[in-house]
């Protein structure tokens, strides 16, 4: 609902001086302007629909990569791809090198077994031989092989008269401890002799184990 105020104007006339007969022109007064007329309904539509004025303006951070940066993840993608194909390299650099120590290590065992073999070849084309030399010739032809063994690393595994251990043997038969006169569970004869390699297992010892 308007409201509208009136506001009087007074207005004064020209005063003529009495001691010199001049007119005083007084400077027209300045009406008082009448306070301007508010529709408040009017008002809150307008506020309620006008668009609001726009705050201060951020700038904006540009997410995308400068070329500065594109170069730093070339040059790294560059380097990993190096560093990968080095390590590929060196990996299969190292497996050939296995396996050539593998392989002259075989050779160098089947050409000391070679030896042995010429020993027993020897031993059976002998003419003219008895038993007795035949087995003193496949006697020493095993003491060449133990030494062969010996010189590889590998010993004897010690099982006759010892406890039964089966980490070392393989009971391949049992006898009555009261039998073989000894306590249970003790190794009493060896049907295979057994070998290993300083901690590891090459081969059990089979034997006969009393209960």
């Amino acid at each position: 609902m308007q409201t509208r105020v009136k506001v009087p104007i007074r207005i004064k006339s020209p005063v003529i001086s009495e001691r010199t007969g001049v007119r005083a022109v007084n400077t027209p007064p300045v009406s008082e302007a009448a306070p301007p007329v508010i529709d408040r309904e009017a008002a809150v539509d307008e506020l309620a629909t006008s668009p609001p004025e726009p705050g201060p303006q951020h700038p904006t951070h540009d997410t995308r990569p400068t070329s500065e940066s594109e170069g730093d993840v070339e040059m790294w993608r560059d380097r990993a791809q190096r560093l990968q194909a080095e390590m590929e390299n060196f990996r299969k650099r190292q497996q050939r090198l296995a396996d050539e120590r593998v392989a002259a290590d075989r050779e160098r065992l089947l050409r000391a077994f070679l030896n042995v073999a010429d020993d027993l070849e020897r031993a059976l084309n002998a003419d003219g031989m008895d038993a007795e030399s035949l087995r003193q010739g496949v006697r020493l032809t095993h003491q060449t092989m133990k030494r062969l063994l010996a010189q590889e690393g590998a010993d004897p595994i010690q099982a006759e008269g010892e406890p039964f251990d089966p980490t070392w043997h393989e009971a391949v038969s049992t006898v009555p401890h009261q039998q073989a006169g000894v306590e249970p569970d003790t190794v009493v004869e060896v049907i295979q002799g057994g070998y290993r390699l300083g901690d590891r297992l090459l081969r059990p010892a089979r034997v006969v184990v009393a209960t």
